[in-house]
């Protein structure tokens, strides 16, 4: 079975989309030149251009006001194809961009011929080039850094016709193969206890055949690598592309002429931004909190069980990154996060459900050993209470202008003796400061006095020759029954005691995973397991080596009537 590896890369400015401003003098007064971010679908019309379309009723006449043009010129190339008047789309920016070029979207049919100018954020012309297209998803490539403006200037067509663009690109999309990649894994991990979220990492080298990215060419694409730029990456067997999952970029370097990429999932995304709307939870849902936690992420493509989203929450949130606020949802929920073989996020209550088996039959070895024993669990949580007395929060010199302070703690009914406080949050305020004033501001408030708890679980007859060995975990949205109950299932999980590592040929197993791991041996039983991390070699035969936490099957997980029904493989090891 022919097995392959590929990555399909996003070499875009991340933000140029967001910050463009576009406008044009020619367009026509249908189109709408703002809708060139989105490249929605148009209906094929009947036009009056030259040779355009065959009179066999296919497409409808052309309407007083058709919709969805971006771009529609408004005048029409002559029986040369050239344009009386200038035919130009335009767009500024309010910050400098970087990209490898543009790839042009147009309907129907290409320009023969255009020109793109490049200008500073001053108005400056820093470059101009032509190019010609021919089709009509068309990348004009010429890496400029640091732009702040591009003119497109449409100056060739066939004869009597119009220009259509419905989308710029800011860069362009590149395909590395097995012919290119020398080597790449992907790393992913998840804590069935909800203790951690681990960041998914893929990491991979490819031969830079034509020297596009060698630091040492100065028209070099590795001038347009920008942090979160993202990738999806693809297992091919006999042709056919099977997700493993999405990535974006974390760093790219050259050496000689093999580039190595490394990259993140969206839990690792979360980590770059900070949470800062966290309050104090008294019963909300999880599903409200999550969707505050992805919104501030910017993360739109995730999925939440509806028994997780349903989860009362206990305590606060304090400002921290996305990721560690999610972990506190999660350990409060039992659920888990996960971004393996999908394009998107999913979150789901962490259960016991053996959803496949890992045969013999693909397994190259398998080692097990036996964990500490674990005899006592202890959470700790805070619960919060609002003080009577108002204290003094913050104290500081500030100028004129709009201002953000932050609390260490949680407050509530907060004061400023000089300006006008336009948002409070428990965990900072924003202050306006008027103008041509700098003065000594204190912003004063009740606190939040938080007392510390813990919930135990224990074994109360331990096993023969263990000691008590105690495990202790905190998380801020407990409260007590929750605690316990997160005390009690963290509990049962270390009881399984098998680690058990095992290196196959990689399938459709996920790190959060409950599998049955058949024994190397035909005579003793399986092992069922919680898959808590999986690294695959994509180019060395798609090996994964997996760790994985469970126990012996001696037993079918089958009940009747009360009674536990013995299975076929019985067995000790």
């Amino acid at each position: 079975m022919n097995t392959e590896f590929l990555v399909e890369y996003n070499l875009v400015d991340t933000t140029a989309l967001q910050d463009a401003a576009e406008s044009s003098g020619s367009n026509s007064p249908f189109a709408d030149i703002s809708g060139i971010k989105e490249n929605t679908a148009v209906q094929k019309y009947a036009t009056l251009e030259h040779n355009f379309f065959v009179l066999d009723g296919s497409r409808e006449e052309f309407p007083d006001n058709p919709s969805g043009f971006a771009y529609f010129s408004s005048g029409q190339s002559d029986e040369n194809g050239l344009f009386q008047s200038e035919q130009s789309v335009t767009v500024r920016f309010t910050k400098n961009h970087t990209s490898a070029g543009f790839t042009l979207y147009f309907l129907e049919t290409c320009p023969l011929e255009l020109e793109i100018l490049w200008y500073d954020l001053d108005g400056g012309l820093k470059c101009k080039r032509k190019f010609y297209p021919d089709a009509l998803t068309y990348f004009c490539e010429h890496p400029v850094e640091d732009y702040g403006g591009i003119k497109v200037v449409f100056l060739k067509a066939l004869p009597w016709h119009n220009v259509k663009l419905q989308h710029i690109q800011y860069g362009t999309s590149i395909s590395w193969d097995s012919d290119a990649i020398k080597s790449g894994k992907i790393v992913s991990d998840a804590d069935p206890v909800g203790d951690k979220i681990a960041t998914d990492t893929l990491t991979f080298d490819f031969v830079d055949k034509y020297d596009r990215f060698n630091l040492g060419n100065p028209q070099g694409l590795h001038k347009t690598f920008q942090r979160s730029q993202h990738m999806t990456a693809y297992e091919v067997v006999e042709g056919r592309k099977i997700l493993l999952g999405s990535f974006f970029l974390e760093s790219g370097s050259t050496s000689k002429n093999i580039c190595r990429i490394e990259a993140i999932d969206l839990k690792g995304m979360l980590g770059s931004v900070d949470f800062t709307e966290g309050r104090i939870y008294n019963g909300d849902r999880a599903g409200g909190v999550i969707a505050e936690i992805m919104a501030a992420a910017g993360i739109e493509d995730y999925t939440v069980d509806e028994e997780t989203a349903e989860t009362p929450l206990y305590g606060t949130l304090g400002i921290q990154t996305c990721q560690k606020a999610l972990r506190e949802v999660l350990f409060a929920c039992g659920s888990i996060v996960r971004t393996s073989r999908q394009t998107g996020l999913s979150i789901c209550k962490s259960d016991r459900a053996v959803k496949l088996k890992i045969r013999r039959g693909r397994k190259f070895e398998t080692a097990i050993q036996g964990d500490r024993y674990v005899s006592d669990v202890s959470v700790k949580y805070k619960t919060w209470r609002l003080e009577d007395k108002v204290t003094e929060l913050a104290k500081g010199t500030y100028e004129e202008g709009t201002h953000m302070i932050r609390f260490s703690a949680p407050a509530a009914n907060l004061t400023v003796n000089v300006g006008r406080i336009r948002k409070q949050m428990p965990y900072y305020v924003i202050l306006e400061v008027p103008a041509q004033t700098r003065a000594e501001i204190v912003v004063s408030g009740q606190k939040y006095a938080g007392e510390e708890l813990a919930v135990t679980s224990g074994i109360e007859k331990l096993k023969s020759g263990e000691v008590r060995n105690t495990k202790t975990f905190s998380g801020s949205l407990l409260n007590f029954e929750s605690a316990k109950h997160k005390a009690d299932s963290i509990l049962d999980y270390y009881q399984l005691q098998q680690v058990i590592k095992t290196k196959y040929i990689a399938g459709e197993e996920r790190a959060g995973d409950w599998a049955e791991i058949e024994n190397p041996s035909k005579a003793h039983g399986s092992f069922v397991a919680a898959i808590e991390s999986v690294t695959t070699d994509l180019t060395g035969g798609f090996i994964s080596t997996a760790k994985c936490r469970g126990y012996f099957k001696i037993l079918t997980e089958t009940y009747l009537a009360g009674e536990m029904i013995a299975g076929e493989d019985i067995g000790i090891i």
